[in-house]
C-alpha cells in the first residue's frame, strides 16, 4: 500500500498492505494456483474484517453498520467467486470472474481504506493514546484522522 493510504495505525496499515499484496498475488496466479490464492485472500480478509468489526461495534458510530455490511458483502463476493472458480479455474468463465473480481478489489480497497477505515484508525488511536493520529506523507503535508 502506498504511504497515501497509510492511516497511522500499525495493525490496520499492515493488514491493508497484506490485503493489497494478496489481491496482486491473485491477479498474478496461474490457473493451478488460483484457488489457493483466492482462499488466502479470503482468509486474511475474514480475519481483518472480524477485527475491524469489533472496533466498529465498540464505536457505535452512525457509519458502523454500513461499514460492517460492506465487509460482509466483500466476504460474500469472495466466497461466491471461489465456489464458481474452484471446479475449473482455467475455464474462460473462471478467468473472466477473476479478472473482474481483481479489478473491483483494486478499485474498492483504496476507497474503503480512506473513506471508511480512517475512522476506525482514528478511534483506535484515540483509545490507545488519547489523541488522533497524524500521518505524514512523502510530500510533507500532514493529515489528521
Amino acid at each position: 500500500m502506498t504511504s497515501s493510504l497509510a492511516l497511522g495505525d500499525p495493525k490496520l496499515d499492515s493488514d491493508h498492505d497484506e490485503l493489497n499484496r494478496l489481491i496482486e498475488a491473485l491477479a498474478a496466479a496461474p490457473p493451478e494456483s488460483v484457488v489457493a490464492a483466492l482462499r488466502a485472500l479470503q482468509k486474511h480478509a475474514t480475519e481483518h474484517f472480524s477485527m475491524e468489526d469489533v472496533d466498529l461495534r465498540d464505536m457505535k458510530d452512525g457509519n458502523a453498520s454500513c461499514h460492517i455490511d460492506e465487509h460482509a458483502a466483500v466476504s460474500k463476493s469472495l466466497e461466491e467467486v471461489c465456489v464458481h472458480v474452484a471446479p475449473d479455474p482455467a475455464s474462460a468463465r473462471a478467468q473472466d470472474m477473476l479478472i473482474r473480481l481483481v479489478a473491483e478489489l483494486r478499485r474498492w480497497l483504496p476507497v474503503h481504506v480512506l473513506e471508511m477505515d480512517a475512522g476506525v484508525a482514528s478511534s483506535r488511536t484515540k483509545k490507545r493514546l488519547g489523541g488522533a493520529p497524524i500521518v505524514l506523507n512523502l510530500k510533507g503535508s500532514a493529515s489528521r484522522g
